[in-house]
């Protein structure tokens, strides 16, 4: 199997390279372009059973797989195919999709984020269609929509009967100043609000005339005092140190244009949220502090709601004893000559929603480093791509050729 890898590795960097170059930003989020290269390729290199899913068909997800017995397990790999928006243009060396190879690293928009990983996983899938697996079957299952909250993608798929699995492992960047840093058996989940201050719209000049509440100055003081005091109630977990991250201002507006006093200001607020947090205690935590703000300041119309299909997705995690977890150290071990501990996914995956749909489920385990995701200038080094399919194959090997699944 990793002799089949060995002499794909030229064509594995060239599909990864073909994925970059396709955009697939979300939003506005269209995956058809992409998800039938995939599809191709997929046919190309032996897979079965291949098939586009959709909820709606610009928001397509590209399946395939490798089978063994039947009877045996269903282990998925999941990646998703959808990027994030390019942002400033300007800030890029090298365009983002355009996949430059320079000095061992591939670049381009998702690079990291996670089309190297995707790539693997379709290669690694290719490998085991080669020489078949022990017993069971292997899904790769590549998602659209996972930057905007996976509506078309994982939590539409995950449900689904025809797509249980027992085991899944999500193949999100676990580099962190070094590649390959952790094997996450819990991640944290995501909880999205949105800040809204009310003020008096007017005509500019008359702010000295008359009463008036400039609504986008009341904003920047809820948010200074929030970024100093405000702080989550949270159980305490070993799994995920440090406990939740507050994100304030991901988004910010205010204000109409010049010569109209603010009436309106708002302000998004993204909390990462770990296991035994609820959403409804989250929810009083925000609305609590805000109305101390409103008893100090009677001036102040201030309401929190959360935002719509990103309210919250829940925390995730693995038992680290569960033989999927075993495979996947016993082959990173082998590949990367050093064992990999086990972590904790600083972000939200697409493995919130495997977990919940009862799969046993790694939510993040793959090649590049979230240090680079999401700004200009992502890249991943051609090594780790190269690495994982070589882990996802021999991952795949032993978990589905493992006597006991108890």
């Amino acid at each position: 199997m990793l002799h089949a890898l060995a002499a794909r590795e030229r064509e594995l960097v060239e599909f990864a390279r073909d994925l970059i170059a396709i955009p697939s930003p979300n939003p506005p989020g269209d995956e058809r372009e992409l998800a039938e290269r995939a599809r191709g390729e997929m046919a190309r290199l032996g897979f079965s059973a291949i098939r586009m899913v959709a909820m709606e068909p610009t928001r397509p997800n590209v399946v395939g797989e490798v089978v063994g017995k039947r009877t045996g397990q269903i282990l998925t790999l999941n990646g998703h195919i959808d990027t994030k928006p390019t942002g400033d243009i300007s800030q890029w060396a090298t365009g983002p999709y355009d996949p430059v190879v320079r000095d061992g690293r591939l670049h381009g928009l998702g690079s990291a984020d996670m089309k190297g990983a995707v790539a693997a996983m379709v290669y690694a899938g290719a490998a085991l269609a080669e020489v078949g697996p022990p017993q069971g079957t292997l899904r790769v299952v590549l998602t659209a929509d996972e930057e905007n909250g996976s509506r078309f993608g994982a939590r539409f798929l995950a449900g689904r009967p025809d797509f249980a699995a027992d085991a899944v492992v999500v193949g999100e960047a676990t580099g962190m100043q070094s590649p390959w840093a952790y094997i996450a058996v819990a991640s944290r989940g995501i909880a999205c609000f949105r800040v809204s201050v009310r003020g008096t719209q007017m005509h500019s000049s008359l702010s000295d005339q008359v009463p008036s509440v400039n609504a986008s100055v009341k904003l920047s003081q809820v948010l200074a005092r929030m970024d100093s005091e405000f702080r989550p109630r949270y159980p305490s977990n070993s799994r995920v140190p440090g406990g939740p991250t507050v994100n304030l201002g991901v988004t910010l507006s205010g204000g109409v244009f010049y010569g109209i006093y603010p009436g309106h200001a708002e302000f998004g607020i993204d909390v990462r949220t770990v296991p035994g947090m609820t959403h409804p205690e989250l929810q009083a935590d925000l609305a609590g502090f805000l109305e101390v703000l409103s008893r100090e300041d009677p001036e102040l119309d201030v309401a929190v709601e959360p935002v719509p299909e990103l309210a919250w997705f829940q925390p995730s995690h693995i038992d680290p004893g569960h033989p999927l977890v075993a495979a996947a150290q016993s082959a990173a071990r082998d590949v990367l000559g050093r064992d990999v501990p086990l972590g904790t996914m600083p972000a939200f995956t697409d493995g919130t929603h495997w977990h919940l749909a009862g799969s046993a489920c790694i939510p993040a385990f793959g090649p590049g480093t979230l240090l680079v995701a999401h700004r200009p200038n992502e890249y991943v080094t051609v090594s780790e791509v190269v690495e994982a399919a070589r882990i996802y194959a021999l991952t795949a090997m032993r978990y589905l050729g493992a006597a006991d699944h108890t």
